[in-house]
């Protein structure tokens, strides 16, 4: 009689135990926050464009005699029950609507390169809503999804965690440290870290309401269409083909194939109905995540719904792993590009400093050419060749120097891309290489970093260590 007591109440604290330790880990693990900004920086870009559309005819989307007066929008709000809604906008004159819409601009644009990234993840969030608020006849799909995942951005206060300017600003500060304080031959190999965001709770948290947010979305929509026979049918599909009005291609061709067009129509509920399931094991989740976005993908097309359908693919990305989305900017497993700067100069130090601030997973070594025995990085290089200008060596010791070198740096730092790309430009390299050797030349140097090289801090002759990015891991 005993154990039919103590046994299931056992069982009960076990299984309360094991429910606390799984929501704490679900929610409060901490997780890498590169989706956060990759979210961040997909958001922004799309908001920018969204505001871009609204200044064409502001008065006509925001202003007291536009297609919604404040007599409508009061209509609108009070058939909805919506009686303490709020608009920022509503305080704007129209006198000020132009100047109002400028800093508003700012704010989206700060937000989006992740600069003060915690306030103007709120002030962003404030605007969207007050926008919609203020708007109400355009209201649509888009703006409730920018909105959800703005709203979790702002209130977790993740967004500038990677990818960011607030990230890079502090990486540069902690790096110009280190390269001015110290003298070795690899100063940039051990204090700074290799530049892999740190995890954190609050990117955990906001990942995850996304996700199921997500969930209940698309879950709901697709017992939703069940209610309409169309869906049952296997027409819905083939449906909107007919609207010449939303289509932006004519892909009426497709009723020849009518079989297509049911799977298509079937394929998309059966997706959206199991999405909320099927998308947390791990080995399904790159095939539901990427049937989502083709789904989204064929909405854009078959309906003309760019903007929502843009916001969906970025939500999703709450789903991607941190370390494989790094891997698409900096490779599997990339072989460093070495390179020899002049740590006597304080331009140099500088430049050095602003390159691997943008460069999180190291893929450039640096070496200081007066802490270093320049020979055992490239038996071909000589200190008098260093000192004229910076020197890259390469996969395969190829060798580059001066612009060519700068050029080789920007190709591998993500922030300096479009260097990258300008340098290969014809007539760029000649006018690069003329700016760059006048700079150069007249650099000044610091006499304190020119005298003997410190005992110990020659670098070993043979290749130099390898760096090796963590491999992609799936997001638990």
């Amino acid at each position: 009689m005993r154990r039919l007591i103590t046994g299931p109440a056992s069982y009960l604290a076990d299984l309360g135990r094991s429910t606390v330790r799984g929501w704490d880990a679900f929610f409060f693990r901490p997780a890498d926050p590169t989706p956060v900004g990759l979210i961040r920086l997909g958001l922004g870009l799309i908001l920018l464009w969204d505001f871009a559309v609204l200044g064409l005819d502001l008065n006509a989307f925001l202003g007291s005699a536009g297609w919604a007066d404040p007599e409508a929008v009061a209509f609108f709000r009070n058939g909805a029950g919506e009686r303490w809604s709020w608009s920022l906008w509503s305080l704007v004159p129209d006198s000020l609507l132009v100047p109002a819409y400028a800093a508003c601009l700012v704010v989206l644009l700060l937000f989006t390169v992740g600069l003060w990234s915690r306030v103007t993840a709120v002030l962003a969030w404030m605007i969207v809503v007050s926008t919609v608020r203020r708007a109400p006849v355009i209201h649509f799909g888009f703006d409730m999804a920018v909105s959800m995942v703005l709203l979790y951005l702002a209130a977790t206060g993740s967004s500038g965690q990677a990818m960011s300017l607030d990230r890079f600003v502090s990486r540069w500060r902690r790096i110009r440290r280190e390269v001015d304080r110290s003298r070795s031959a690899r100063p940039l190999d051990g204090p700074i870290g290799d530049g892999t965001p740190a995890p954190s709770v609050s990117a955990n948290l906001c990942l995850r309401l996304i996700q199921l947010h997500l969930c209940v979305i698309y879950g709901l929509a697709g017992l939703a269409k069940l209610q309409h026979p169309i869906w049952w049918e296997g027409w819905a599909f083939g449906s909107l083909l007919g609207y010449a009005e939303f289509r932006p291609v004519d892909l009426t061709w497709l009723a020849r194939w009518p079989m297509l067009l049911m799977v298509f129509s079937h394929g998309a509920l059966w997706l959206e109905i199991t999405y909320p399931v099927l998308v947390w094991p791990r080995p399904l989740r790159p095939l539901i995540v990427s049937l989502t976005i083709s789904l989204h993908l064929g909405i854009a097309v078959t309906m003309g719904l760019y903007e929502f359908a843009a916001a969906m693919i970025v939500a999703n990305l709450s789903f991607a792993s941190g370390p494989w989305l790094r891997s698409l900017v900096a490779g599997r497993d990339p072989e460093p590009l070495r390179v020899v700067f002049d740590g006597a100069s304080p331009r140099c130090r500088a430049a050095v400093a602003i390159a691997c601030s943008g460069d999180p997973a190291r893929t450039v070594e640096w070496i200081d050419l007066t802490a270093s025995d320049v020979v055992a990085v490239h038996p071909a290089l000589s200190e008098e060749r260093c000192q004229e200008g910076v020197m890259a060596v390469g996969p395969g010791d190829r060798i580059r120097s001066g612009f060519g070198a700068v050029v080789a740096v920007a190709r591998r730092v993500p922030l300096l891309w479009p260097l990258g790309l300008l340098g290969a430009l014809p007539g760029v390299a000649e006018l690069g290489g003329m700016l760059y050797n006048t700079i150069a030349k007249d650099r000044p140097r610091d006499p304190s970093r020119t005298g003997p090289v410190p005992a110990g801090r020659r670098p070993e002759a043979g290749p130099p260590p390898r760096n090796r990015p963590e491999k992609p891991k799936a997001r638990r």
